[in-house]
C-alpha cells in the first residue's frame, strides 16, 4: 500500500511547526519504503498528483481551534462541496477534490491529524503541551499506516 504524509507548518512560528516535528520524529524511529513524507509551509495544488497515486494520505497540521496539545483525527473523502481554487494554500478536502477532478482518483483512506497549538509567535520552540503531544501523534500516524483501528476513533 502506497502512503503519503503531508506535514504543514512553519518551524519558525512556535507551535505552527508541530507537524514538521511529528514527522521528523516518525522518520527517526520508523521506516517504510511505501510511505513518503512531504513537509511544506502550505499545501498547494501540485500535491494533487501525488495524492492520486496513494492508497493512504494523511495530512498533519497545527490548529488554533482545539486546546493546546489535544490531538484530533478526522477521516476525509474526496467528495465535498466545490470550493474556490487558490494557489496560496489549500485545505486537505480541496486537495482531495483536485485529485479526483484532475486524475479521477482519490486514496482509499484519507485523514487529517491536527494538534492544538498554544503559541504561534516567532521562535523555534514548541510549547510544553504541544511538545508532550508529539509522541502520541507519532503513534497515531504509525497506527494509521499499519491499518490498525485507533481506540476511540470513529469515521466522520
Amino acid at each position: 500500500m502506497q502512503s503519503i504524509i503531508f506535514a504543514c507548518g512553519n518551524p519558525l512560528r512556535g507551535d505552527d511547526g508541530v507537524a514538521l516535528r511529528v514527522v521528523c520524529n516518525l522518520q527517526e524511529g520508523y521506516t517504510s519504503p511505501e510511505t513518503e513524507i512531504c513537509c511544506a509551509q502550505q499545501w498547494t495544488p501540485d500535491l494533487a498528483e501525488s495524492i492520486s497515486k496513494s492508497d493512504l494520505v494523511i495530512f498533519v497540521d497545527a490548529s488554533v481551534a482545539i486546546p493546546p496539545g489535544e490531538i484530533r483525527l478526522k477521516s476525509l473523502s474526496g467528495r465535498h462541496e466545490r470550493s474556490g481554487l487558490t494557489t496560496h494554500s489549500l485545505s486537505p478536502e480541496r486537495l482531495l477534490e483536485l485529485s479526483l477532478e484532475l486524475f479521477q482518483r482519490v486514496p482509499e483512506r484519507a485523514f487529517l491529524l491536527t494538534i492544538g497549538g498554544a503559541s504561534f509567535e516567532p521562535g523555534d520552540q514548541l510549547s510544553d503541551p504541544v511538545q508532550r503531544a508529539v509522541p502520541a501523534a507519532c503513534n497515531q500516524l504509525k497506527a494509521l499506516i499499519s491499518g490498525a483501528t485507533l481506540p476511540g476513533f470513529t469515521k466522520l
